[in-house]
């Protein structure tokens, strides 16, 4: 289920909660938020929900992992694909139901909205691992747009919750507004690190992926061409985080701005590193270096 990236969607889901949405604990309101073990459960909904799409992906892998990592074959070695199957309609009905119940609790007669977004992610990610992770550039876009869940669902719940309480919204609607860039900029950030990731991972598993008929960006272009893809997409990236600099020099948090340099020297290095890739196999260090600058640039999140 890959815990490690299990954990960074946790955290990034309460960083967003009790550091992105500080401004509005400083309301003084009581209630302006919903509990902590309500929003546990909103948490714990998400992950189990990844987990099941994690599991599921295996199932579907088995035969490009037999390539492109036998070491690590999970599906069909240490479970059988009925099993494996079962234990992805556990966790995802376990995703669906914390979610509903999470939702119930806090927002009412509004619970729907945020289980409707909960039902068509585990539609979308079992439709990833079926069909679209192999077409070209579809699959990536859908993983990193799974990944800013982690952020944009924490914002939604609570901009639900506080409309549902029209004195509570009356008094910390402008804070809400207020936290909007900060809350686009930190999704763009989500889902341009993780699509970048998905590339060189593609790029790192284009042997097996070619076996089985996929065609991903290293496949359909080449790792010349997907090299140059990888640079264009770093300057989006560079771009956003030119723009973070500015704020955070208007905010005078100098803990953040450390941050921020350290994410620019990441970004530097992993595009000379980009540069001296020659074969698929080398990426793998790369793909280490973008999870490193995810996690990097969402731990900002506690000092602005």
């Amino acid at each position: 289920m890959r815990w490690p990236n299990l954990l960074i969607i946790a955290i990034t889901m309460c960083l967003v909660y009790y550091f992105l949405m500080a401004p509005l604990f400083a309301i003084g309101i009581a209630g302006v938020l919903p509990s902590s073990p309500t929003f546990l459960l909103l948490v714990v909904s998400l992950v189990f929900i990844v987990a099941g799409g994690y599991v599921i992906n295996d199932y579907y892998d088995v035969e490009m992992d037999k390539v492109n990592k036998p070491e690590k074959l999970i599906v069909g070695k240490i479970f059988s694909e009925k099993e494996a199957k079962f234990f992805y309609n556990v966790l995802s009905m376990i995703g669906l139901l914390t979610g509903l119940a999470s939702s119930i609790i806090a927002l009412k007669s509004n619970f729907y909205m945020i289980f409707a977004i909960l039902l068509l992610l585990v539609c979308v990610l079992y439709s990833y691992s079926s069909t679209y992770k192999k077409k070209f550039l579809i699959g990536n876009i859908i993983v990193s747009l799974s990944v800013t869940m982690a952020v944009f669902l924490p914002w939604i719940f609570e901009v639900l919750y506080v409309s549902g309480n029209a004195l509570i919204l009356s008094v910390c609607r402008d804070k809400l507004v207020h936290n909007i860039p900060f809350v686009l900029i930190y999704m763009g950030f989500a889902f341009i690190t993780t699509l970048l990731r998905e590339i060189v991972k593609d790029a790192e598993d284009m042997d097996g992926d070619a076996l089985t008929n996929c065609r991903t960006i290293p496949i359909a272009c080449g790792l010349k061409k997907t090299k140059i893809i990888i640079c264009v997409i770093m300057l989006a990236l560079f771009v956003l985080l030119g723009y973070y600099h500015v704020i955070i020099i208007n905010l005078h948090a100098n803990v953040a701005m450390a941050l921020m340099i350290l994410l620019d020297i990441i970004s530097i290095m992993s595009v000379v590193n980009l540069i001296k890739i020659k074969e698929s196999r080398e990426f793998h260090k790369l793909s280490v270096s973008f999870k490193i600058l995810m996690v990097v640039g969402m731990l900002t999140m506690i000092f602005i």
